[in-house]
């Protein structure tokens, strides 16, 4: 490497490593002090980083593996319990919005192929960005992310006719309807090859990976799958980035996805750095010298029209006013693709350059303010509705800390729902004073004037829960069902060095260790109940509530253990649910001659190596306790285990071939 190479990439990797903590210092998204840093040393800048194929394929294999992770997070049955949400409110969004600018862009003066696509290529958001930015703030499984998510997939997936269609445009257009047919097929064929593949071919091969122990070969597999996804998917001339969330939501259906994710995602982050610079590269200063009137002309229209459009579109799909409006300003801006089909289109010269350079600096421009947006799309989407609804005092942080300023020792609940206004009644009876804290501007409305101390804020904001008072509260109560968000409410409150007991409701048991892992005491509801339920039926059955209540509670002592491990469902999505909530559950074993155990003790037999316990021996009519069996096992008898998955599988095959 010649030291001029070297010297560049040193600086600039310098310049991105100061702008992106200088990001952090001052509470900014670190996707800024990339894409500045793009400006910064991009062909129009210093020209320190060349914009060449090379890092440009890097650049998209950031956003392959983002779109892998990101399909890792949903599963096939899932996406189609949400084709309405996909087809339909994306569909909307893609045809409204790019008819509604197309109109607008035939009224300027453009011919009707030019308005087409510079309409489609406003319609499209920043994947990388959106999703990046909401999965930091933990707001992806939130309404308004996952109806960001959505309108974001079938953007993706709307991508590859329109760039199927440009060609044509420049060329004979009557090949239009068979090019589009042809891309179609081709979509549905891979879709369908890499369902058979990620059914059949890859959850055994994970366990196998997994059977090694070696996180290095596990590391390269989950990138050896989502790089070849991506290349099959681009080999069809699809979007190499829609293969890739096909592979990752076929992975999300295995017990495997949480490991995959946390191997890929320091890989994910650096690429995408990259990516984001390469992006400011583009950014033309001249250009906004030269052309400013059209470049903020196209920037209103992202950043503003845009929204507009968009917000009776999630309104007419039954969603609430605030997530309507935090939805559409998290999609306010432009994005990739729509970047590609303005690229593309002037390469074949079906846009003028004058017209395409103002683009794609109003795109990116409208991308460089995508994620101080996004950070306040909950002031801007829900304090505007909260405005329109007459409760505006309600959102402000000045107004929850005058309302709050006579509560000491009190209780604050994070959520108002069904649970969170009952445990407010409990504790109002017994005199402890407490107060909640909610988003849906409705409800606080309504509870606000009966004189219930509810206030509108996201307590998720550190401001918020200082306003409420919480270094002099006696304990916090989480009540959200969303348990990403709880744990980062946890994780706020312990920053600020608060040791006050916190209880958290999970309503799924994989959260229950992230949530204790915060600093929370974790409140299973699915496992209370199933207590419950049995204490009341004891007591139907006049067995003595003392004695009731004395076993519930040794259960509880036990963390819920006697209740975690169970027989799961045998297929269906209720399998895979179960097994992402309770990865222990019990699996029996019956013995035959030939099988390795027989005729050996359990103690032989090593199972608690595997990380497998064998919980009980049945014998007939007798039932012997594992950890008391000190017999041989005979033919015939039933062996009950307990543990993970792949242990399980382990453990079986050492009963009955041995190994």
């Amino acid at each position: 490497m010649e030291h001029a190479v070297a010297l560049q990439l040193v600086i600039v990797l310098a310049v991105g490593t100061a702008l992106v903590a200088l990001c952090l210092r001052f509470g900014l998204s670190p996707i800024i002090g990339y894409l500045i840093t793009g400006v910064l040393v991009g062909p129009s800048g210093a020209g320190w980083l060349p914009d060449g194929p090379t890092t440009r394929l890097l650049a998209e294999l950031g956003v392959v593996l983002l779109m892998f992770t990101i399909g890792l997070e949903f599963s096939l049955p899932r996406l189609l319990w949400a084709k309405r949400l996909v087809l339909g409110l994306g569909g909307a969004q893609v045809v409204v919005t790019a008819l509604l600018f197309g109109i607008a862009g035939m009224a300027l003066g453009l011919t009707a192929s030019q308005s087409f696509l510079i309409g489609v290529a406003l319609a499209m958001s920043s994947t990388a960005i959106v999703l990046k930015q909401l999965g930091e703030q933990m707001e992806l499984p939130a309404p308004h992310g996952r109806v960001a998510t959505g309108i974001l997939l079938f953007q993706d997936i709307a991508a590859v006719p329109v760039l199927v269609v440009i060609p044509i445009l420049a060329g004979d257009t009557a090949r239009l309807g068979g090019a589009l047919t042809l891309a179609i097929g081709k979509a549905a064929l891979v879709f369908v090859g890499l369902v058979l593949v990620g059914r059949r071919v890859l959850p055994p091969v994970l366990r196998w990976v997994a059977s090694t122990r070696s996180l290095e070969l596990f590391m390269l597999t989950a990138l050896l799958m989502a790089v070849a996804a991506a290349g099959v998917s681009s080999l069809a001339g699809l979007s190499p980035t829609l293969g890739a969330f096909m592979a990752g939501m076929l992975l999300g259906e295995t017990l495997f996805r949480h490991q995959i994710e946390a191997d890929i995602r320091p890989f994910r982050d650096l690429m995408l750095g990259l990516f984001f610079a390469t992006i400011g590269m583009q950014v033309d200063p001249a250009i906004l010298l030269g052309q400013p009137g059209q470049v903020a002309l196209v920037l209103l229209a992202l950043v503003i029209a845009k929204p507009l459009i968009l917000l009776p579109l999630v309104r007419a799909m039954g969603h609430t006013p605030v997530d309507a409006g935090r939805a559409a300003i998290s999609l306010a801006q432009g994005g990739e693709f729509g970047l590609l089909v303005v690229a593309t289109a002037l390469g074949l010269g079906v846009i003028e350059p004058l017209v395409a350079q103002s683009l794609l600096a109003g795109i990116i421009l409208s991308m460089l303010a995508a994620p101080m947006m996004l950070r306040a799309n909950d002031r801007l989407g829900a304090g505007w509705f909260a405005r329109d609804k007459g409760i505006e005092p309600l959102q402000a942080e000045a107004y929850i800390a005058e309302a709050s300023q006579d509560f000491v020792q009190h209780v604050i609940i994070c959520g108002f729902g069904r649970l969170g206004q009952n445990l407010l009644r409990v504790l109002t009876d017994e005199g402890v004073p407490a107060l909640a804290l909610d988003l849906d501007p409705e409800r606080i409305r309504q509870v606000a004037a009966a004189g219930v101390p509810a206030m509108y804020g996201n307590p998720a904001h550190p401001g918020v829960l200082r306003a409420a008072g919480i270094e002099r509260a006696l304990a916090l109560a989480l009540t959200l069902e969303d348990a990403t968000v709880a744990v980062r409410i946890v994780g706020l409150v312990r920053n600020m060095g608060l040791d006050l007991p916190i209880l958290a409701l999970s309503t799924q048991g994989r959260h229950d260790e992230a949530l204790a892992e915060a600093g929370a005491m974790v409140f299973p509801e699915g496992l209370e109940s199933s207590l419950a339920f049995a204490g009341q039926l004891l007591i139907m059955l006049d067995v003595a509530p003392s004695r009731v209540e004395a076993r519930l509670n040794e259960i509880r002592a036990q963390d819920y253990a006697p209740l975690r491990a169970f027989y799961h469902a045998s297929e269906g999505e209720g399998a895979s649910v179960q097994a992402l909530d309770y990865p222990e559950h019990k699996r029996s074993v019956l013995l035959s001659d030939g099988h390795h155990a027989t005729g050996r003790t359990a103690h032989e037999l090593g199972l608690e190596e595997l990380g497998v316990e064998l919980v009980d021996v049945r014998r007939g009519a007798i039932r012997v306790p594992g950890r008391l069996l000190d017999t041989r096992l005979r033919a015939g008898d039933v062996l009950v285990l307990k543990g993970r998955d792949e242990a399980l599988e382990r453990a079986i095959s050492r009963l009955t071939e041995g190994g």
